[in-house]
């Protein structure tokens, strides 16, 4: 469906929808007329509050276990205890943060009112939707219901629970299933309740598009101040499965979408300045969200980092793709990932009992310079069994952290080695177009070393694609569906400055021409002897006399055994010119449970190789002068 970029502005009318909520007995929070600095470019975080590359992140606190996997972060579900935050100071957890649910509390919110069910979200036929991952769980007779966020009575328990949470002084604060009401449009249906319908009917008023304009008016909607959508659609004979097979073709339904996802991105950054107030300082701020869609990606500006589940597609028994899409899209949000498996894929882990295939994903996610929780305790879910959970064995797991943790200062700092670029935007996304995961994916496979450059929205603010931020990249990489190389699909009478200058350099390549990209950035990593190395070279950009780390990975896992066939005998070549003056001369190999050896280093015409005597499933070759 194809999603134009809205001229609308939040700033516009959330202050009144805001002031609407708080009418009907809720409590409007604070918002300034900019937006404050989250309005800005979304700079990195201080870097005392983020993820470093070699920190081991729990997502379930055990402080029994820190010292056994080196845990540095507590970056989920701490536990609401100021001595429990103290102790874990002492024990070398430098972040400890705590979560609140928007859609898992449904204990937390029955306990809290009487009035629940105000606080819930609701379909086109007027009943309460239930979260469907827990069917299995039950309260005072209640099924956990999906939780309404424009609701003022859910606001209020959030508001309740904010302060129980900062009373902790935790470091942090994570937020589960961040989309709240949002993430319930394009999947349940959801929300009509009267809040919802009340926050669009002002959403409506004060739009200036237009498109929509024009669309009201050819819909006979003249009446905005008795305006219910919900009633408007049944008016119409939209039945419920209807709408949930059709919601895309319905009048409104962009404008509908567009209303709840800046609601809640609003409401989410404006807790997080409500967290920082009553801890009075700055705090690490992290969601559960995966980014693989423009919706989860919204709050990416007013975040620190990502504590987030991604799908790493455990019944395939391979080294996953999908995760190397989101590691590197993230570097392009500037935002480092704390990842966990989905928990389908920890029930087929827990069902199978391959610690193998984990420590696979363990090695990936540090390798791409992101971090992969210890999983001492994860969930598991499946439609048969629901909720359980998964307690990994500590001999299967503790020691590669303890690697990580030994390997720290090949790790900490270091950024992608990256000649190319792969464009991701927003906007064309919300369109259904130029999709990068497959891009991403097959420049892996490849070993040709890149990284994301991010073209933000509306919905995506502060990152903004110029001609001077690709000057630096010998080639880029844009999706052949891209609006912006269909001047008639995209309405333009030239093509924006940053194509017109990588167009007039010669850069760029239309994906999927791999020849194209050959003739740019002739093959710059090769691996001799086997096809089963994914080699991801690192480097530290504001220090040229660093060490260069290219990280192994190994692809050759066996499913059946649970066990990595050893790659032996294989060289490691890089092309001298994607190194630019850095010119190694020594190489150490550095692996888990091994001692750090000595390698050989040759230097012919264009190339730099290495010899790798023996690789199981990680290790690092740091290049040194």
């Amino acid at each position: 469906m194809f999603v134009r970029r809205s001229s609308f502005s939040v700033r516009t009318w959330l202050p009144t929808l805001l002031a609407v909520v708080a009418g009907m007995g809720g409590m409007a929070w604070c918002v300034g007329a900019a937006g404050g600095a989250d309005a800005e470019t979304p700079i990195g975080p201080p870097p005392e509050l983020t993820l470093r590359r070699s920190d081991v992140v729990f997502m379930y606190d055990n402080p029994a276990k820190y010292e056994l996997y080196g845990c540095t972060v507590m970056g989920w579900a701490g536990h609401r205890d100021a001595n429990r935050r103290a102790q874990a100071h002492a024990k070398g957890v430098r972040l400890f943060s705590i979560s609140i649910g928007f859609r898992t509390e449904g204990r937390g919110v029955i306990d809290f009112t009487e009035k629940f069910l105000e606080a819930a979200c609701y379909n086109l036929d007027g009943k309460p939707i239930t979260v469907p991952w827990l069917w299995d769980h039950k309260y005072k007779g209640h099924p956990y219901y999906w939780w309404c966020t424009n609701s003022p009575e859910f606001r209020r328990y959030l508001t309740h629970r904010l302060q129980q949470v900062m009373s902790a002084n935790p470091d942090g604060l994570h937020i589960d299933d961040y989309t709240g009401t949002a993430g319930c449009v394009t999947w349940l249906g959801g929300c009509f309740c009267p809040h919802c319908m009340a926050g669009f009917r002002d959403y409506l008023a004060h739009q200036d598009s237009p498109e929509t304009k024009k669309t009201l008016a050819d819909l006979g909607v003249t009446d905005m101040a008795n305006f219910d959508y919900g009633q408007f659609l049944r008016s119409r004979g939209v039945k419920l499965d209807e709408y949930l097979k059709r919601r895309w073709t319905m009048p409104l339904a962009r404008e509908f979408l567009d209303f709840q996802m800046k609601a809640n991105t609003q409401f989410v950054a404006e807790f997080r300045r409500q967290a920082e107030r009553l801890r009075g300082k700055p705090i690490a701020f992290c969601v559960n969200s995966g980014l693989g869609s423009p919706e989860a990606l919204a709050i990416a500006p007013h975040l620190t980092y990502f504590c987030c589940e991604v799908g790493h597609q455990a019944a395939k028994g391979q080294l996953p793709g999908h995760p190397i899409y989101v590691y590197k899209l993230a570097d392009g949000l500037r935002r480092p990932v704390a990842s966990t498996a989905s928990g389908y894929d920890w029930a087929f882990i827990n069902e199978h009992k391959k610690e193998g295939l984990v420590r696979l994903w363990i090695a990936l996610s540090y390798a791409m310079g992101h971090n992969f929780m210890a999983p001492h305790r994860q969930w598991c879910y499946t439609k048969e069994k629901g909720t359980h959970w998964y307690d990994g064995p500590d001999e299967a797991y503790a020691w590669v952290y303890q690697f990580v943790r030994q390997e720290a200062r090949l790790l900490d700092g270091y950024e992608a080695l990256a000649p190319a670029a792969v464009l991701y935007d927003n906007a064309a996304r919300r369109q259904g177009r130029a999709n990068i995961e497959p891009i991403c994916i097959r420049l892996a496979e490849l070993n040709i070393p890149f990284t994301v450059v991010v073209q933000g929205d509306d919905w995506l603010e502060g990152y903004e694609l110029t001609a001077e931020k690709l000057a630096g990249f010998r080639t880029v990489i844009v999706p052949k569906d891209h609006p912006a190389l269909d001047e008639k699909a995209a309405g333009q009478k030239e093509p924006p400055r940053w194509l017109a200058s990588v167009q007039k350099e010669g850069r760029l390549v239309v994906w999927p021409d791999e020849k194209a990209l050959e003739k740019l950035l002739p093959q710059p990593v090769q691996v001799q002897g086997s096809d089963q190395v994914l080699v991801v070279p690192r480097i530290r950009p504001d220090e040229p006399k660093a060490p260069v780390v290219l990280h192994l990975v190994s692809r050759a896992y066996r499913m059946p055994e649970d066990r990595m066939e050893p790659q032996k005998g294989c060289t490691v070549r890089l092309r001298l010119d994607i190194l630019g003056q850095r010119r190694p001369k020594k190489a150490v190999l550095h692996a888990p449970k091994a001692e750090p050896q000595n390698l050989t280093v040759s230097i012919d015409n264009d190339w730099i190789s290495v010899p790798v005597p023996q690789l199981d499933f990680w290790a690092l070759v740091e290049l040194s002068e």
